[in-house]
């Protein structure tokens, strides 16, 4: 198969999975109004290396743990409490432009925080568990190992350079809001966020959740 079509392939399911309207989606135009496109940057990497980790283990035949209903419930539960309280943390803390001073004081801290901060609020929704599992079955159809890799390299790349986009656009949104507008995008957001962890925590009682969980990223 040529090289051309495998690339496009994975550049379509790439714009699919990044254009999805969900939690991550929500957390990383957040960050990106309120702290700026480099720790939003850092969070779409910590999103990033987890979608490469979900690959791997989806890719090695390892999901078929996750397909079960009581390792689903166990998911959704704790990403659904992980959700939460990134929401809680979101919509409670207040705006205030810090200083060229004290940017430069925590620096040091803003890498590893925000790759902390993607990795596990990507990890924790089961809903991204279960969208990689239809590129991977897609991939397996590809005779060569080499034409597998290229395809979910393709979708990784895309994911993350459109989520780099958002960044960059919502970061120049900031250059038109004030603290107070940025605080109620925080608590607005937070409050979605809530919302979605609640709806993953009990969806998990439902008779059959996989198809609430397929449309959560």
């Amino acid at each position: 198969m040529g090289l051309f079509h495998i690339v496009t392939q994975g550049i379509l399911f790439g714009l699919t999975l990044a254009l999805m309207v969900g939690p991550a989606f929500f957390k990383l135009i957040q960050t990106s109004i309120s702290k700026g496109f480099r720790s939003s940057s850092h969070l779409a990497l910590g999103i990033s290396l987890s979608d490469i980790i979900m690959v791997f283990i989806a890719w090695y035949g390892l999901s078929s743990v996750f397909e079960t209903r009581q390792a689903q419930k166990i998911i959704s539960i704790i990403g659904g409490i992980v959700i939460i309280v990134f929401g809680i943390y979101t919509a409670t803390r207040r705006h205030i432009t810090p200083k060229t001073r004290t940017l430069l004081k925590s620096e040091s801290n803003i890498r590893l925080k925000y790759l902390g901060q993607g990795f596990l609020f990507n990890i924790a929704n089961p809903g991204t568990w279960l969208y990689w599992l239809i590129p991977i079955g897609l991939a397996n159809a590809y005779a060569k190992r080499i034409e597998q890799i290229i395809f979910l390299s393709s979708i990784l790349l895309t994911n993350f350079c459109v989520d780099l986009i958002k960044c960059a656009i919502s970061n120049e949104l900031k250059k038109f809001l004030t603290d107070n507008v940025i605080t109620i995008i925080n608590r607005v957001v937070g409050a979605i966020l809530v919302v979605f962890g609640l709806y993953l925590a009990i969806s998990s009682f439902l008779p059959d959740n996989t198809n609430l969980l397929n449309n959560l990223h």
